[in-house]
């Protein structure tokens, strides 16, 4: 798993290159953890860049931690899901794991009208939805003086388009809250207590959606559909927000802690 090292390319040129030339070299010196403290602090600075997620993934890699890996793949591909490295890099994660369970699927409705859109990034079908209604109207105002039946057809294609690529584009902006195991074994129990019962256990590794969170819980459920409660402490979010570990001595969305 090899660091992607064009910072001033990737990140343009700011105070955060300076950062991502220093863990890279960390990285290639085989000082993981060093590594991900630094590419931690530019994620803090909230840059939000896939190659810098991909390069964190790796190095928490590097140390075992899976969990904390598997997420950051997954922050690289949500903002670019053609990245082969880091496809590929995830599902090498997912093996190592204890039994790769796959990531919990999208509603119905949404993988039958919109399987086409999982290879697009949310920059693109935005683009893509703004140029169909540009074309919808532009079409539409054509016809104006020259009424040509092909032209209505051809702006009630690009309506339906901009629908599609519009919707698209928000379910980007909006994904749904998916969260990893960080810990090695994690209990989820019927309640938002230590005293509740355990219904199942997760996994380093294991991904899950989230749809109640509070300040210690989270009420969590697999690909299965099991469902139950487990502590914030255990799991770190996908995002965005970008929640980092408290390990390495960044926080997430501020400074690097004292």
């Amino acid at each position: 798993m090899t660091p992607i090292l064009l910072a001033a390319l990737l990140l343009g040129a700011n105070a955060f290159d300076d950062v991502f030339l220093k863990a890279n070299e960390a990285y290639e010196a085989g000082r993981y953890a060093e590594a991900a403290t630094d590419y931690e602090r530019i994620v803090a600075g909230d840059v939000a860049n896939p190659v810098v997620f991909y390069n964190l993934g790796n190095a928490y890699y590097r140390q075992g931690r899976l969990g904390e890996a598997v997420a950051n793949y997954e922050r690289a591909l949500r903002l670019r899901p053609g990245f082969t490295a880091a496809r590929d890099n995830l599902e090498q994660a997912l093996r190592a794991s204890k039994r790769a369970l796959p990531r919990p699927l999208p509603p119905a409705w949404e993988r039958s009208l919109l399987a086409w859109h999982y290879g697009l990034s949310y920059r693109l079908a935005w683009t893509l939805g703004v140029l169909s209604w540009l074309l919808m109207w532009g079409l539409l105002a054509v016809r104006l003086w020259w009424p040509l039946r092909f032209l209505r057809r051809g702006a009630a294609v690009m309506a339906v388009l901009a629908v599609a690529f519009s919707s698209s584009a928000w379910i980007k902006a909006h994904p749904p809250m998916l969260a990893v195991v960080v810990d090695e074994t994690v209990p989820v129990r019927f309640g938002k207590s230590d005293a509740e019962k355990v219904r199942f256990e997760l996994y380093a590794g294991d991904r899950v959606s989230v749809d109640q969170r509070d300040a210690q819980w989270s009420r969590v459920s697999t690909v299965s559909g099991e469902r139950g409660w487990a502590r914030n402490d255990q799991l770190i979010l996908v995002g965005p927000p970008y929640e980092l570990p408290a390990l390495n001595g960044v926080q997430a969305g501020g400074e690097p802690s004292a």
